[in-house]
């Protein structure tokens, strides 16, 4: 089993190799340099670390390629390894094929890449931009017929000024899907916190309708036991009870919140420990239920009552 073959195509495929004993080798590439005229081109080096760490993936590459238990490919890495130092101990060196070289420099471990595989690149030089030549004025007088290159150099402006017609419409579907829903969302939330406007009950009194004047002599017995007209002064006064707390401050928010959306309301407290948030309105008796089942359905759903 050659393993100094496993180790070169190990260190082609994954630029790295970990072995105990040989330390942990890397090739690595430099960056490209400029010196102001020449563009200098990146060249491969070797890294080494003398203290290996364990990793069994070089193994593993050895085992799948060679058809054999990790086991035994990690003990022909061993010997290999214990061969190896005994060689480069006398002196010697251990070749990888393609890839460079283990050695002893000073009792030290170190690898030396084989300059065949640096791969150095030729100086690129930088190209000098010349300005375009200006035309005689004299050749657009001269009524010659444009070349072949004025309109291939027109083509390619125009291709480089193709707009991409289909990146626009999508872009303009979604802002309008986008601004649809955002004004849905606004409009949604504005009506969330507002209550429907609804008109505002008003203490109205009821019209006076003026009696027409009747000659005394048209008086009759059933006139004079007639019903005398109804005075608005003698309307009751119903306190509609909108809520009903146990603290002034609540009572007081709620009161300022409903003055301004437009409702006549105050508070009302008997013995100071329920504070009542009510609509006091002047209207018959037989008109309560119908405010009633009004203010309930705009100012309090769980119910509005009428303060006794």
């Amino acid at each position: 089993m050659d393993i100094a073959k496993y180790i070169g195509l190990f260190l082609l495929k994954n630029k790295y190799c970990c072995l105990q004993g040989l330390g942990n080798l890397e090739i690595k590439k430099n960056a490209s340099k400029h010196n102001g005229t020449e563009l200098t081109g990146s060249a491969y080096y070797a890294k080494l670390n003398p203290v290996g760490s364990i990793d069994d993936s070089f193994p593993n590459f050895i085992a799948n390629n060679e058809q054999v238990s990790i086991a035994k490919a990690s003990n022909e890495i061993s010997e290999f390894i214990k061969s190896a130092k005994e060689k480069m101990a006398e002196g010697g060196s251990i070749e990888i094929p393609s890839i460079g070289a283990y050695m002893l420099k000073n009792h030290q471990l170190h690898f030396e890449l084989d300059p065949a595989f640096s791969l150095p690149t030729a100086n690129i030089m930088f190209p000098v931009a010349e300005a375009p030549k200006q035309e005689s004025s004299n050749a657009g007088k001269s009524g010659d017929e444009p070349s072949k290159e004025s309109f291939s150099s027109y083509n390619n402006y125009n291709k480089q000024r193709t707009v991409n017609w289909n990146i626009i419409a999508f872009w303009g579907v979604v802002i309008i899907i986008g601004g649809s829903i955002i004004g849905w969302s606004i409009s949604y939330f504005m009506n969330q916190r507002q209550p429907d406007s609804v008109p505002v009950i008003e203490n109205q009194a009821p019209p006076i309708t003026q009696e027409p004047i009747v000659d005394s002599t048209m008086i009759d017995s059933a006139a004079m036991n007639a019903t005398p007209p109804v005075n608005p002064n003698d309307t009751p006064e119903f306190s509609f009870i909108i809520k009903e707390y146990k603290a002034l401050a609540p009572a007081q928010k709620k009161e300022k919140q409903l003055i301004s959306y437009g409702y006549p309301v105050n508070i009302i407290t008997r013995d100071s420990l329920t504070y009542y948030v009510v609509n006091t309105v002047k209207t018959p008796e037989a008109d309560t239920t119908k405010i009633k089942d009004s203010l309930t359905k705009l100012l309090n759903p769980a119910g509005v009552t009428i303060l006794r």
